[in-house]
């Protein structure tokens, strides 16, 4: 029987990295501390033309992060600026120690089973989130995104995979429900949740997506629902999709 070595371990989940950088087209960057005394193994994943455009920065004779940049006051070269990464990598526990078990400050175990569909899922999902926010930076901002925009609306169900794969299991859900159903609803006779199979997901078929059901948050869709008072109070809305991101989920909007 082979004994599995900690340099098997790194081997492994460097490679495993790579892979994914591969299949969505990005680019997996070690900078120049990687592996170096105190440095947590640190994987940096930038779009390929984010890549490309730093390494013409790295040719200026003055060179700026982009929070120093915006810190000057004035207005810098573009490029001179470096491009944000989308997502990072680090073995660090919860404490933020180095721990080849764990990845993010205890975020990611990487002792799991299913550690490689969990860590392809957090890529993938900070990968989706980054395209649509450029997608709509391209098209001139939310206001410009046409109806039923299909690229914005995918970038949508992209995200809501990749929290499949982070979770295990991913449930769907509805804000507000009308005529008979919301009645049902109400009157706590029908769930609001439907789990994520292998179904598509509509324009406009959920308004967000939890890892599991939350009774907190059913109820307050439930009071929601019963208050036939307008306007409503933004505070309920503020209530709810709050809830939402605390399980870890995902509030959506649609075009």
């Amino acid at each position: 029987m082979k004994l599995v070595t900690a340099t098997d371990v790194w081997y492994t989940q460097q490679k495993t990295l790579d892979e994914i950088a591969d299949k969505l087209g990005v680019v997996a960057y070690r900078p120049n501390y990687h592996g170096a005394e105190g440095d947590k193994n640190t994987v940096l994943f930038y779009l390929k033309e984010d890549e490309a455009h730093n390494r013409k920065v790295d040719r200026q004779p003055v060179r700026y992060s982009r929070s120093e940049a915006k810190g000057r006051g004035v207005d810098v070269n573009s490029e001179c600026v470096y491009r944000d990464y989308f997502w990072s990598f680090e073995n660090s526990d919860v404490n933020g120690q180095l721990d080849m078990g764990w990845a993010n400050n205890g975020k990611l175990n990487l002792r799991s089973l299913d550690w490689k569909t969990k860590l392809e899922g957090s890529i993938t999902f900070a990968f989706a989130r980054k395209m649509q926010f450029s997608y709509v930076h391209s098209t001139g901002g939310y206001w410009a995104l046409r109806e039923a925009d299909k690229t914005y609306n995918d970038w949508n169900r992209e995200q809501l995979r990749a929290l499949k794969m982070m979770h295990g299991r991913l449930f769907l859900g509805s804000i507000n429900f009308h005529g008979d159903q919301r009645k049902k609803v109400v009157a706590g006779k029908e769930g609001i949740y439907e789990e994520l199979l292998d179904q598509m997901v509509y324009n406009f078929g959920c308004d967000f997506a939890v890892p599991t059901p939350d009774k907190e948050l059913e109820k307050l869709i439930r009071a929601w629902n019963e208050d036939e008072r307008l306007p409503k109070k933004l505070v309920d809305v503020e209530a709810m999709t709050g809830r939402v991101e605390q399980l870890g989920g995902i509030n959506l909007i649609w075009y």
